[in-house]
């Protein structure tokens, strides 16, 4: 055989070879950005219960955790890109610099407390606070109003639970949670 041809087919093989190379690469794929997660820590005279109330990722998926017997149990379910645009949004539009450390308690319960662990992406960047006692049993007294940027978020949080937990959304929420 001559040269020539010798020298097209090599160069074909190694242009197949290549080929199959890189389409059985796996590229390296940047895990979901977390948008909005809050862990509840209950305390009653005693004890303490921590557990995930909702976790929402960019690309829709939600997580949150269930009691289920006698152990808590993590449930996953999604929610489309336009409730997860319309919750970004929202929160890009909070005053960053008022959502700080501790805050509350808003309402007074007397067994128990209520803490919330909130972290968010935002335009301004990552964001964690903690809410104490943002919702309260009805007749219970309010010990201060709760500043408008921390019940945004606090509704957020409520409605997107609500919706993949198929429960009712807090009354004081209702007017404030973005329609799903």
């Amino acid at each position: 055989m001559s040269p020539f041809p010798t020298f097209i087919l090599s160069i074909l093989t190694s242009v197949t070879l290549f080929s199959a190379a890189v389409n059985n690469a796996r590229w390296p794929v940047a895990p979901p950005i977390v948008v909005l997660e809050a862990t509840s820590m209950t305390r009653t005279q005693g004890s303490e219960i921590q557990y995930l109330l909702v976790r929402l990722t960019d690309d829709g998926k939600v997580e949150w955790d269930k009691y289920v017997g006698n152990a808590w149990e993590r449930q996953t379910s999604s929610v489309s890109a336009e409730r997860v645009s319309k919750i970004q949004r929202k929160l890009d539009s909070i005053d960053k610099s008022l959502l700080h450390g501790a805050m509350g308690p808003y309402h007074v319960n007397e067994d128990t407390s209520v803490e919330l662990r909130i972290q968010m992406t935002a335009s301004q960047g990552d964001i964690k606070f903690s809410v104490t006692n943002p919702w309260s049993e009805p007749g219970t007294p309010s010990r201060k109003r709760m500043p408008k940027e921390v019940r945004l978020v606090v509704c957020e949080v409520d409605g997107l639970y609500a919706q993949v937990a198929g429960v009712s959304v807090d009354p004081r929420c209702k007017a404030t949670t973005s329609p799903h």
